[in-house]
């Protein structure tokens, strides 16, 4: 199973740099705008009513540490990237930050704080990894360490798009919509293993589950649409007549298609094995480091 880093396009801030800097900022806050009631589906499932201590796994901008603090508002959120740009923005927000290469594993948060954490040595309720562990390079190692941070009880979600988002319903546009998808997929974009086996691995109890959303019509929708489609226009694979397709479509957009946005994600709800035993984390780690 390959779980190099791919390219994908959600909660991404390390691929795609050709498309700059800004519109990959904007994408993400539009996705949680657009998306935001997919996104709090995908909490709903993880079972976590009420929450002292929440960490956020690559946070980028802050769109979903934003809607863990909205959800959770008596935690702590703590935020964990690598990114100096983004470390800037969520202190920006006011959020604990953990300057962190998730490489390397889980922090020790306590030590790795560069913002005031009110609950920095209480233990981890719920650690939120929303298109972020498909990056890590040995997912194993980090799996192993969030299972010994977790409190009891504690919850580990993942998500990931279980395909790109789609938005346009009629049957011709559909048609390059779904040429755009594939082009996007023989390039590797939003590539991700079955994380199942791998959580498992790592000492969880896993519930795999998908959440699908259609979404209002709205400016920030038609804007999202927008980013994704001019995105697509940069692909090798197309043809030209889909690339004309694409700048007709791309003049229409702000104002003359009908859209109906909609997204899938899996989520992986996971819990650590009270059945397993601690010492099988090492060996994990051992066999992860030597693969």
């Amino acid at each position: 199973m390959d779980h190099q880093p791919h390219p994908t396009q959600d909660n991404d801030h390390q691929h795609h740099q050709r498309y700059g800097s800004y519109d990959q900022h904007r994408i993400l806050d539009l996705d949680a705008e657009v998306f935001g009631d997919n996104l709090a589906a995908v909490l709903d499932l993880s079972g976590v009513p009420s929450a002292r201590r929440v960490v956020d796994l690559g946070a980028g901008t802050g769109a979903g540490s934003r809607l863990l603090r909205e959800r959770y508002p008596d935690a702590a959120v703590t935020c964990i990237d690598n990114d100096p740009q983004m470390l800037k923005l969520l202190r920006e927000q006011g959020f604990a930050v953990v300057a962190a290469d998730l490489d390397d594993g889980f922090p020790a948060l306590a030590g790795s704080l560069t913002t005031a954490d009110p609950a920095a040595d209480a233990p981890v309720d719920l650690v939120w990894a929303f298109s972020s562990l498909h990056h890590v390079a040995h997912p194993a190692r980090l799996l192993s360490g969030i299972c010994r941070a977790l409190a009891p009880g504690g919850v580990l979600v993942v998500v990931e798009l279980a395909a790109l988002p789609r938005f346009l319903s009629h049957p011709r546009e559909a048609l390059l919509e779904q040429r755009c998808h594939a082009a996007a997929e023989a390039e590797g974009w939003n590539h991700h293993p079955n994380w199942t086996p791998v959580i498992e691995a790592a000492g969880f109890t896993v519930t795999q589950s998908e959440v699908t959303t259609t979404a209002l019509l709205t400016p920030a929708a038609r804007e999202y649409a927008q980013q994704w489609f001019a995105r697509f226009s940069h692909m090798a694979a197309l043809t030209a007549d889909d690339r004309d397709d694409l700048e007709n479509l791309l003049e229409r957009l702000p104002d003359d298609i009908e859209l109906e946005p909609r997204a899938t994600r899996t989520v992986w709800v996971a819990t650590p094995d009270q059945n397993r035993h601690p010492d099988l984390w090492a060996e994990d780690i051992a066999e992860d480091i030597a693969g």
